[in-house]
């Protein structure tokens, strides 16, 4: 019985099952395009060569990402600028600043909606957010500091800042306030651009009540503006979250949807800055489908495992709580 052929069987035109001749190999081989070729023969090669570009002009490593992921965003670029050869998508990486702009887009996970994932919003504001405001508030403290990591078009970031708002109301009017600050941060400069515009379509804003709409947002044409009352809580800026964080003492970090797609050393490396960002006793959110792996799990205790939500573990030198900045 005669072996099925196969690009498995002949990577690097080597003919390795019994009855395979290297006129069938040169046959086969005839009738695939490049981009097949790429995708079983070429993948680490060109993966290599867009590798090196982007880590030179822009600073980014792709060993970071899953190489499954990062060869998908690859094939979906060359499809979209019309070849099929990796070589010509490299030389036109190389020759092209706005190609190589729309490869960092592909690659920031832009997928984002007002209160995505309602349910795990709902866990944040009542275990984390609530308690932070009633303890700050009775204690006198000046601020309270949230990070939104990987925070694509700025619709989690706003989330956040309205979860604050609504439970702000519940403090009452003579209650102390604490300075609300929501940083924002993004690998990808083009979304930063549209959050910080702060407008919306109707569309966009189809995670929201009408209520919830009519309160912070403000109608601008065919758009919806968030009202200043919420922007004024929020800054965004460009990070990378395999690099050391420029800030800390966070009192909550809400990274969702994000480590799924790093490989599993970077995944375990930006847990451990999430970690440093934190203070004692700070909460840290995740992605449904995400989860604490390996030694960065010992670092935190669970609050509610269905919606991912966590606590930074007391320092060993005896802190806890909520550490006053």
């Amino acid at each position: 019985m005669r072996t099925k052929i196969s690009l498995a069987h002949i990577k690097g035109c080597r003919p390795d099952a019994p009855g395979i001749t290297w006129v069938e190999c040169e046959q086969y081989l005839s009738t695939c395009t490049p981009i097949d070729r790429m995708m079983e023969i070429g993948d680490e090669q060109a993966f290599d060569y867009v590798r090196r570009h982007m880590l030179k002009t822009r600073g980014i490593d792709l060993s970071s990402y899953s190489r499954s992921f990062t060869m998908r965003v690859l094939r979906k670029r060359m499809n979209r600028v019309g070849t099929d050869d990796h070589m010509t998508y490299v030389a036109q990486l190389r020759r092209s600043k706005e190609e190589t702009d729309e490869l960092i887009k592909a690659l920031s996970i832009n997928v984002t909606d007002f209160f995505r994932d309602r349910g795990a919003f709902e866990a944040l504001a009542a275990k984390a957010v609530r308690p932070l405001l009633t303890e700050k508030s009775s204690m006198g403290w000046s601020s309270l500091r949230i990070w939104s990591a990987g925070c694509a078009t700025g619709q989690e970031t706003y989330t956040l800042a309205i979860c604050v708002a609504e439970e702000l109301k519940r403090l009452g009017e003579n209650s102390h306030r604490p300075l609300v600050r929501i940083i924002g941060t993004d690998l990808s400069s083009r979304a930063l651009g549209t959050a910080r515009r702060a407008e919306y379509t109707s569309e966009q804003l189809k995670g929201l009540s009408s209520k919830l709409i009519d309160e912070y947002f403000m109608a601008k044409g065919d758009m919806f503006e968030v009202s200043p009352s919420i922007t004024r809580m929020v800054r965004f800026s460009r990070a990378n979250l395999l690099d050391k964080p420029e800030q800390n003492f966070f009192d909550a970090v809400v990274c969702r949807n994000v480590i799924i797609y790093f490989s599993r050393g970077a995944h375990d490396a930006v847990i451990i800055n999430l970690h440093r960002s934190l203070r004692a006793g700070g909460f840290l959110m995740l992605g449904r489908t995400e989860t604490l792996m390996g030694a960065p799990r010992s670092l935190f205790e669970s609050v509610d495992p269905e919606n991912r939500l966590f606590r930074k573990k007391p320092s060993l030198d005896g802190g806890s709580g909520i550490l006053r900045r």
